[in-house]
C-alpha cells in the first residue's frame, strides 16, 4: 500500500503523513516506510525524532539516481539500485519502527 499525503504550503501535509505512520506501525502494520521529499523536510520531527537530532540526519546522496535510456529511446532518471538495496543504505531507523528515507535538502540559492 502506497499513501501520498498532498496539499498547498502550510496545510498540514508533514503533521498528517508522521501521524497516520506512526498510527499505523503501532497498529501492527509492518514495513513502514516514510519519505521526505521536501526542500524543508520536518518529517523527522513528525516521526518523534528528538529536535536536537534532526541537523544530523543524512539525506540521501544525488547518486541513489541514475539517467538511462528507455527501450523507446526516451531519457529516464531512475533508481540506480533496487528499492530494497536503497532503503537498507540509506534508511534511517525512527521511532515506532519506522524507516525513514530523507530525500535531500538544498545546499545553497539555486541549487532546486
Amino acid at each position: 500500500m502506497k499513501i501520498a499525503v498532498a496539499g498547498k504550503g502550510g496545510s498540514g501535509k508533514t503533521t498528517i503523513a508522521g501521524t497516520l505512520a506512526r498510527l499505523m506501525a503501532r497498529r501492527g502494520v509492518d514495513g513502514m516506510v516514510a519519505i521526505d521529499g521536501d526542500s524543508n523536510p520536518n518529517l523527522a520531527l513528525t516521526l518523534g525524532f528528538p529536535a536536537d537530532s534532526i541537523s544530523s540526519l543524512k539525506p540521501m546522496p544525488r547518486s541513489v539516481l541514475r539517467r538511462f535510456t528507455d527501450e523507446e529511446g526516451q531519457k529516464r532518471v531512475g533508481l540506480a539500485d533496487p528499492p530494497d538495496v536503497v532503503l537498507r543504505h540509506y534508511g534511517i531507523g525512527a521511532p515506532d519502527g519506522i524507516t525513514l528515507l530523507l530525500m535531500g535538502t538544498i545546499d545553497h540559492a539555486g541549487g532546486g
